[in-house]
């Protein structure tokens, strides 16, 4: 998760002022986006150390995917929907996660 932020930042060197204008359109966008994500997977994960489940291939996965989402969205490539889903998809991959490693709440009858 603290790779996202700083890449929508997003250098990719472009030379065109029409992508720099798309990308400055998006990034603000984005970054509040994925802050508010990372503030809703933060809580639900409490006491539970993000840590654990970080380096799990679904979840490097699922941040390489924001990330690529980013970079298409914002040269042209495709739509702030492609971006969305793909937030969607890493948030909802960290919620698993967290079932997998969360302490079993179920209590013996």
């Amino acid at each position: 998760m603290r790779r996202i932020v700083p890449m929508l930042g997003i250098d990719s060197g472009s030379k065109k002022v029409q992508r720099a204008t798309s990308r400055s359109r998006f990034i603000p966008q984005f970054r509040r986006e994925v802050c508010e994500v990372i503030n809703r997977v933060r809580a639900a994960y409490g006491p539970v150390p993000m840590k654990t489940v970080a380096d799990y291939p679904e979840v490097k996965a699922a941040e390489a995917t924001i990330e690529q989402a980013a970079r298409l969205v914002c040269s042209g490539l495709e739509n702030v929907k492609v971006w969305r889903g793909a937030l969607v998809v890493y948030e909802l991959t960290w919620m698993s996660a967290l079932k997998k490693v969360r302490p079993s709440d179920k209590s013996a009858a």
